[in-house]
């Protein structure tokens, strides 16, 4: 079943993939998401926290305030390959959490197969090979850049949610071209805020622009935030492209969902 909101909140519009953006436009914001603030990105992608790459944070609009509403999109198909036809049923689990608790439980296994797991955006997850081509979804067209819905079962944050690298490509076979992170929904998706396992989905999109139809993600890599042998993928999305920025007048209107996840 796919989890989404039946409701958004007033003022808030839909741009062309689906999102409301509300960029975090000062370097020196003191808000943090399930821990992680601005400077947390900045060490992270820019090497240190320092006001200049606090300042690149903002200027490069990689954070965004705001739900990433998947309306009128679908879910990515993953492709029968040998990897996807021999997976273990180890590998998927599902998050316990739908009620907004706060917890990152889960249980290993079933229902379904990898398929079951990785082709709808709600609470099964799977993880996916280290190696580039196993792992390989079908965006349905082409596409200009893919949002990756992961799941947080532990810390650290963001680390544990982007802990993947995609890669893309107009072929199902490749040749394969390292994507990069183009924006990070640190709300997640889910409109009820408490559920933290669906904290930091993230956009990633093809170096040097372009379009692709296909994205294989391996687990670690060049363009997770951490390598630990695994990773927790929810699906995968392709999109047309990201909202423009400019909701500065949703933050003056105060125009809010509830019970964010910022502490």
């Amino acid at each position: 079943m796919k989890m989404r909101s039946m409701f958004c909140c007033a003022g808030l519009a839909l741009c062309a993939a689906g999102a409301s953006a509300v960029i975090v436009t000062d370097p020196n914001d003191a808000r943090t998401w399930q821990g992680a603030g601005v400077g947390t990105f900045a060490q992270l992608y820019y090497g240190s926290d320092t006001p200049t790459t606090r300042q690149q944070v903002v200027d490069n609009q990689l954070l965004d305030d705001e739900l990433f509403d998947d309306n009128g999109f679908l879910p990515a198909s993953l492709v029968n390959t040998t990897w996807s036809t021999t997976f273990s049923n180890a590998g998927v689990g599902r998050s316990l959490d739908t009620t907004g608790t706060g917890s990152y439980d889960y249980t290993s296994g079933g229902p379904g197969n990898v398929f079951t797991h990785a082709n709808a955006v709600d609470d099964l997850w799977f993880q996916s090979s280290g190696t580039v081509g196993d792992t390989v979804f079908d965006m349905g067209f082409y596409a200009q850049y893919a949002a990756v819905f992961a799941v947080i079962d532990h810390g650290p944050l963001p680390q544990e949610s982007i802990e993947s690298t995609v890669y893309l490509s107009n072929g199902i076979n490749g040749p394969w071209t390292q994507a990069e992170v183009k924006r990070v929904y640190l709300e997640g998706y889910m409109p009820n805020t408490g559920i933290l396992w669906d904290g930091f989905c993230y956009v990633v999109e093809p170096q040097g622009g372009g379009t692709f139809r296909y994205a294989s993600i391996t687990h670690g890599g060049p363009g997770a935030l951490i390598s630990d042998g695994d990773d927790e993928i929810n699906a995968i999305m392709g999109l047309p492209g990201i909202p423009a920025p400019g909701a500065a007048l949703v933050l003056a209107s105060g125009l809010f969902l509830s019970g964010r996840r910022r502490r």
